[in-house]
C-alpha cells in the first residue's frame, strides 16, 4: 500500500478512509428521514413546504421560506458525524463541507393538518474534502406524522 501523499502541506486521507466518507454521505439522508427526525416533525409541520438546508459542520439549519430554524436533528447529525470521524481517525479539519438538503412537501395528500401530516422528503447530501466530493440521495414519500396532542 502506498503512503498517503501530502497536499498543500496537509496529509492526504487514505483511499480506504475516502470510501468511508461515501458511507457518511449515504447515511446522512437516512438519518434525516429516519427516527432521529421524529422530534422535529411537529416543528416542520408548522412550516410551509420548502427546502431545508443543514450545514452539519456549523450546526446550522435554514428553511428556504422560514429562514433559520432550530431543530434537534442538526445536533444529532453533528454528534454522529464527529463520532464517526473519530472512529475513522479523520480530522474534522480535513472536511471542507458536510451538508444535507431536503425538499419537503406536505401538500401531496390532503389531511387535517392539526391531527396528521404526510411528509415527502427528497434528500441530498454532500461530504467534500480538498480532493473529492461524495454525494448521496434518498427519497422518502408518505412519512406520516401524528401531531402531538391530536
Amino acid at each position: 500500500m502506498r503512503p498517503p501523499r501530502l497536499i498543500r502541506g496537509v496529509r492526504r486521507i487514505s483511499d480506504m478512509k475516502l470510501k468511508a466518507l461515501q458511507g457518511i454521505a449515504n447515511t446522512l439522508p437516512e438519518m434525516l428521514v429516519g427516527w432521529r427526525m421524529s422530534e422535529d416533525l411537529d416543528r416542520l409541520a408548522d412550516l410551509p413546504d420548502g427546502v431545508l438546508r443543514i450545514d452539519v459542520l456549523r450546526e446550522v439549519a435554514v428553511h428556504s421560506k422560514a429562514g433559520p430554524v432550530e431543530l434537534h436533528i442538526v445536533l444529532e447529525l453533528s454528534a454522529w458525524l464527529r463520532e464517526r470521524l473519530t472512529a475513522l481517525d479523520i480530522p474534522v479539519s480535513q472536511l471542507n463541507e458536510v451538508r444535507v438538503e431536503a425538499d419537503i412537501r406536505t401538500d401531496r395528500i390532503a389531511t387535517d393538518r392539526k391531527r396528521i401530516v404526510s411528509f415527502d422528503f427528497d434528500c441530498h447530501s454532500r461530504v467534500a474534502t480538498a480532493e473529492r466530493a461524495y454525494e448521496a440521495q434518498r427519497k422518502e414519500t408518505h412519512k406520516w406524522h401524528r401531531r402531538v396532542g391530536a
